[in-house]
């Protein structure tokens, strides 16, 4: 199926404790290309040794006043294995639609599934990465980040970041660009 054509599918995105594991999940789900229901969920995985120093990095430099997870958030949070189960009766059979996810966010969710015995997910032809789909549509293999696939299609995406469900919402909103200018 075309990225175009896609009229139900999941956006998501994860955010990670610093030492590659998951600490929050946040998704939206477009029936019939308008509805949305929502999905968030903070992951009890606290960071580790080396994992706290970037830890606190990031909650310094990225969190300030738009609401970074707190440690208190995160050790009040749902097991990884009870937030990957609810994730994913979430996903169900829809396609899903992300940032950066082919080669991160679907594989920690893979390895999390395999991880606590919880099935596969089977994904075939059913991922579409916004920053896939702007390389190849534009012949451009560099990185993009999501603020700057934003600018590239004059989408205004919030000033929250690094939370999964707000990146979720600003990846929703480039990937609905993407699909008006690739009709």
């Amino acid at each position: 199926m075309l990225f175009t054509e896609l009229k139900d599918y999941v956006v998501f995105d994860l955010e990670m404790n610093g030492s590659n594991q998951i600490i929050e999940i946040g998704a939206l789900k477009i029936t019939t290309g308008k509805d949305i229901e929502k999905f968030s969920v903070i992951v009890n995985n606290p960071p580790k040794g080396s994992g706290m120093a970037s830890f606190k990095f990031i909650s310094q430099s990225m969190g300030g006043e738009h609401g970074w997870i707190t440690l208190d958030m995160i050790h009040n949070g749902l097991s990884e294995e009870r937030a990957l189960s609810r994730f994913m009766k979430f996903v169900g059979e829809y396609p899903v639609v992300g940032h950066a996810i082919v080669d991160g966010d679907v594989q920690l969710v893979k390895e999390g599934l395999r991880y606590h015995d919880l099935g596969k997910w089977h994904t075939n032809g059913k991922i579409f990465d916004t920053q896939q789909l702007h390389g190849a549509l534009n012949g451009n293999p560099n990185d993009i980040s999501l603020s700057g696939l934003a600018a590239t299609y004059d989408v205004e995406i919030g000033k929250q970041k690094h939370r999964a469900l707000a990146d979720a919402k600003a990846t929703l909103a480039v990937f609905s660009a993407m699909q008006r200018t690739w009709l």
